[in-house]
């Protein structure tokens, strides 16, 4: 009975070890729980995981990360995106900053700023009549030129000068009074540029009474043309063209005291008026002008003489320009008025006549009124001419082989 005793207690004591050791491996078991609780991702129902899912069951947690993709709706509930295309729709300040510059043509259809120098260029060949010898001043434009109406423009001078010099030779050696004025309509036709026609009158009258016995004093000649012209642009900026311009010039002597000269071929003609066709051309660019006129005298000797020369425009400010320019003067034989020889009929070579060099300053004192100054040396070139002068065969003509010529006086422009 002991022994069954001693041998019922020693397996109680050993089922209680085996127990013990039972509850000590069970212990490490229970540490992966604190992981589920540790999971804040469900923050929803966190004791249901720890209660019902075991460790096999954790894997469901993986399942549950969609749950958080699909209850991020921020992407499809961001209508700041769908918004903001609104916000450059709703943006019309900028198509109205486009009207405004599509309305701003009146820029564009200001054609009298493109139209204004045209005339500025087609002005200046004035030289071809006489000695019209103020530079023009740029005429007025107008609104009519939008229409494409003719536009009036035109421009005068008035001076005294130390002589008559005409092609370089000294017609009267004392002082004159010159004046010239011009009238010109820009033509237009189908939105096309035909230049421009007008007329001109020149003046002279002696102050002195060297030559009154035979032309008189006050007002002895009027030089009246007709011309037209036009300047034919290379290129749209108008910096480089073609100035051409043509006229008909009428001397007439009112008081001239002779009705005629007898001709070596024994015809007599009348000195009481003379006539000239004039044909000009000259190169516009921005740098130096050639330019050439030819004078085609076809009423007393039916002679030519050509003038060619270089001139430059500076403009100092915005009221000051001066043209210096060197001219030569080329004639034929028969072409002798104006240069000393035996009264008209004395034919000498052709040749090289004369050669000027001078400079032209105009000062605008307002946009239509201005003065002018100029002063020239000229210089008998032909020998023939030369010797003529000397021995005094010129009579009232050229009197000098070298001089200074100038003059001064008051020029408009409307």
């Amino acid at each position: 009975m002991n022994k069954l005793m001693i041998t019922l207690a020693a397996g109680v004591l050993l089922l209680g070890a085996n127990a013990q050791e039972e509850v000590v491996m069970a212990e490490p078991v229970a540490e992966p729980a604190p992981v589920v609780e540790a999971v804040p991702v469900v923050e929803e129902a966190p004791a249901p995981v720890a209660e019902v899912v075991p460790e096999a069951e954790v894997a469901p947690v993986e399942e549950a990360a969609p749950v958080v993709v699909e209850e991020a709706p921020v992407v499809e509930a961001a209508p700041v995106v769908e918004e903001a295309p609104v916000a450059v729709e709703a943006a019309p300040v900028v198509e109205e900053a486009a009207v405004a510059v599509e309305e701003a043509p009146v820029v564009e259809a200001a054609p009298v700023v493109e139209e204004a120098p045209v005339a500025v260029e087609e002005a200046a060949p004035v030289a071809i009549v006489a000695v019209a010898d103020a530079p023009a001043p740029a005429p007025e434009t107008s609104e009519e030129e939008d229409t494409g109406a003719p536009v009036i423009w035109g421009f005068g001078n008035y001076g005294i000068y130390s002589g008559y010099q005409l092609y370089g030779s000294m017609v009267n050696s004392e002082p004159t009074l010159q004046g010239y004025a011009e009238v010109n309509a820009n033509l237009r036709a189908c939105d096309m540029d035909l230049g421009y026609a007008g007329v001109g009158v020149w003046s002279n009258t002696d102050l002195t009474d060297k030559r009154r016995a035979s032309y008189g004093k006050a007002f002895n000649e009027w030089d009246l043309n007709l011309h037209w012209g036009k300047t034919f642009w290379f290129d749209d900026e108008r910096t480089w063209g073609l100035d051409y311009r043509t006229s008909f010039v009428w001397y007439y002597y009112p008081h001239r005291r002779h009705n005629g000269i007898n001709y070596p071929d024994g015809s007599r003609r009348s000195t009481a008026t003379t006539m000239d066709w004039n044909h000009s051309f000259a190169l516009n660019n921005p740098y130096i002008t050639p330019f050439v006129t030819w004078v085609h005298e076809y009423h007393e000797n039916k002679a030519n003489l050509w003038e060619m020369g270089l001139r430059k425009q500076v403009t100092v400010g915005d009221k000051l320009s001066l043209v210096p320019q060197m001219v030569w003067v080329y004639r034929s034989s028969r072409y002798n008025w104006c240069f000393p020889t035996q009264n008209f009929t004395s034919y000498h070579g052709s040749g090289f006549a004369t050669v000027k060099l001078g400079i032209d300053a105009t000062y605008m004192i307002t946009d239509h009124i201005g003065l002018f100054a100029k002063v020239y040396w000229c210089h008998l070139y032909d020998h023939s001419l030369r010797n003529e002068a000397e021995n005094s065969h010129g009579a009232a003509y050229g009197q000098y082989k070298d001089f200074a010529w100038g003059g001064t006086g008051v020029t408009v422009n409307f």
